[in-house]
C-alpha cells in the first residue's frame, strides 16, 4: 500500500514578532518544524470552524419537542418556522458549504436531515431530487419541517418544487435542471 502525501504549496504571510517567537518556542517544545506546526494549527482551526457551523443544533428528546409543540397553535408553529428559516438558513448553508447556491442548499438539506436521525430517503434521478422524511412527532412537526424546507427551497429559483406533508411525513421534490 502506497501512502500519498498531500500536495503542498508555499504561502507567504506576515506575523508579529511576538507570534513568531511563540511559534518558534512551540516548534522547539514539540520538536517539529514551524511549518508543520502551522499546518496542524490551521487544520484544527478549520475543523473547529466547520463543527461550530452546526452549533445551533442540540440533541433534545422527542417527548420534549412534542410537548413544546402542543403549546402552540398551527399558525404559531408556521410563524416560528418561517422566522427561523429567514434568520438562519443562509448562514447555516454558507458555514457548512462555504457557498450559497442551489447545489449547496440541497447538500445541506440532505446533511441536516441525516444528522436529525429521522428516517428519510433521498432519491436522485436525472436532476430530480426527491426527499421523504418520516417521523413520529405528529402534524405540528410536519408543519414545522414543511415551513423550514419550503423557505430554503423557495430562496432559490428551482425550475419546479413540489412539497407536501401529512401527520407523520414530509415529501418534497426539486428539479435542478431541465430533463432533455
Amino acid at each position: 500500500m502506497v501512502v500519498r502525501q498531500p500536495l503542498k504549496q508555499k504561502i507567504t504571510f506576515e506575523l508579529s514578532k511576538e507570534n513568531i517567537a511563540k511559534l518558534r518556542q512551540l516548534s522547539r517544545d514539540d520538536a517539529i518544524p514551524p511549518s508543520m506546526l502551522v499546518d496542524q494549527m490551521l487544520l484544527q482551526d478549520l475543523a473547529n470552524r466547520a463543527s461550530s457551523s452546526i452549533s445551533e443544533y442540540i440533541p433534545i428528546r422527542k417527548v420534549l419537542l412534542s410537548r413544546l409543540l402542543e403549546k402552540f397553535s398551527e399558525k404559531e408553529v408556521s410563524e416560528i418556522a418561517r422566522s427561523i428559516a429567514r434568520v438562519s438558513t443562509r448562514k447555516i448553508i454558507q458555514r457548512l458549504r462555504r457557498d450559497y447556491h442551489i447545489m449547496s442548499s440541497v447538500d445541506v438539506v440532505d446533511a441536516l436531515i441525516r444528522i436529525s436521525n429521522l428516517k428519510y430517503t433521498h432519491e436522485i434521478n436525472h436532476g430530480i431530487h426527491r426527499f421523504t422524511i418520516t417521523h413520529d412527532l405528529e402534524k405540528k412537526w410536519s408543519l414545522y419541517l414543511f415551513e423550514i424546507y419550503s423557505s430554503v427551497l423557495h430562496q432559490f429559483k428551482f425550475r419546479k418544487i413540489d412539497i407536501s406533508f401529512t401527520d407523520r411525513q414530509l415529501t418534497f421534490t426539486v428539479i435542478l435542471r431541465s430533463i432533455l
